[in-house]
């Protein structure tokens, strides 16, 4: 098919978007009212309200344009169809609710391809009520600090274990409760706009590389962490993705992978120059 054009919306939230003039593909992306909250050089994320069942909720609408021909191309390169950001996220949020990692609830979505190429796209995210995971960790003593670090690495973790290739950072986690003795009862992870959509075997080296640059752009909005919240992040990673006593070495080669990755992360992008002296005096690294 030359066109090809999808649209899914949910059944509770058909008529409260009727309400506001949104029943059909192109009402989702012409959409302008709501406030918009997304930075200029990013898609357009607008923030908006509707009256479900009686209670006002907030959403977020994503709506993107045609996707580059960078993008495009590499899709082509690996023989897979080429994805608008939303549909991606659409399907990243799929992957992650089939393996019982908790996610934001997309109520509405569709994207429009011509010969193939995605040229628009849209999703409708309901809100996830909560406070910023890095909002809390900043306000929380040491021992909580550790705690959130620890389930931090327990989601990552997992993610490894069941070959899910995605970078959650700090920012992309929601605390639903302070109830934080796992991850599931504790955060919701939101924004999936990167990240892989089958799941893959996953080299510890690109293990070692993922944690390492969760690691480094954690400490601009966490700031610098102690050493022993490392090692808590560290230790809820082992434990979720089966690397125990038996598996020493595979434990040591993963840190040493991280540590590599790190090094040449603050050696070679400048928009870390400022964590360079810091992560020496904390963490020994770079370790010449």
């Amino acid at each position: 098919m030359f066109f090809h054009k999808s649209l899914h919306i949910n059944n509770s939230e058909r008529l409260p978007l009727a309400t506001i003039g949104i029943s059909e593909f192109q009402d989702f992306i012409n959409f302008s009212s709501g406030t918009l909250v997304s930075r200029p050089s990013k898609r357009h994320v607008r923030m908006l309200y509707l009256d479900v069942g009686g209670q006002k909720k907030k959403y977020y609408l994503k709506q993107t344009g045609m996707q580059s021909i960078r993008v495009v191309l590499n899709a082509w390169c690996r023989l897979q169809s080429p994805l608008s950001d939303t549909a991606r996220e659409q399907l990243l949020l799929e992957l992650f609710r089939a393996h019982e990692i908790p996610v934001m609830n997309p109520v509405a979505w569709g994207d429009y391809r011509v010969l193939g190429w995605p040229v628009a796209g849209f999703i409708l995210v309901e809100e996830v009520v909560g406070k910023e995971f890095v909002e809390v960790y900043r306000d929380a003593s040491i021992r909580i600090r550790r705690r959130l670090m620890w389930i931090h690495g327990e989601l990552m973790g997992i993610l490894h274990n069941k070959g899910i290739e995605s970078k959650v950072h700090p920012r992309d986690l929601i605390c639903i409760s302070q109830n934080y003795t796992s991850f599931q009862s504790s955060v919701v992870v939101i924004d999936r706009e990167r990240g892989r959509i089958r799941r893959e075997n996953i080299s510890l080296k690109h293990r070692g590389k993922t944690l390492a640059e969760i690691w480094v752009k954690g400490a601009f909005t966490l700031g610098r962490g102690e050493r022993s919240e490392l090692l808590a992040f560290l230790s809820g990673y082992f434990g979720a993705a089966g690397m125990h006593r038996l598996n020493q070495a595979m434990r040591k080669d993963l840190v040493n992978w991280v540590f590599f990755r790190v090094e040449k992360i603050l050696d070679s992008d400048q928009r870390f120059f400022s964590l360079r002296q810091d992560f020496k005096e904390r963490y020994g690294i770079p370790r010449k």
